[in-house]
């Protein structure tokens, strides 16, 4: 169920924001919404990256955690240049994890 949350934008924010809604025909809500779901998809990808390259997740938690298939989690390491750190322990985490 959908909630009502207040915040306040920047004249400049909304400016693009009605743009975006003219150029689209979509209400501005609508818009807003699909910003949102953006923007929470690419945060939790950034934290996820965070933690794998700080060593506090393996590969398959860290891809987990941004909701998105392992395949795809390896796919962004190589993209962005991220050492690619896999041995025994972790191997037996994401083992733990399965089970």
């Amino acid at each position: 169920m959908a909630e009502t949350v207040s915040v306040r934008i920047d004249k400049e924010e909304l400016k693009e924001i009605n743009e975006i809604s003219k150029l689209e025909k979509k209400t501005k809500s609508n818009v807003l919404r699909e910003v949102l779901e953006k923007g929470i998809k690419e945060k939790k990808l950034e934290i996820a990256l965070e933690k794998f390259r700080n060593n506090e997740a393996t590969a398959w938690k860290a891809a987990r955690m941004a909701d998105v298939p392992l395949s795809k989690f390896l796919d962004i390491l190589v993209q962005k240049g991220i050492d690619f750190h896999y041995g025994l322990k972790e191997l037996r985490e994401d083992f733990e994890g399965l089970i």
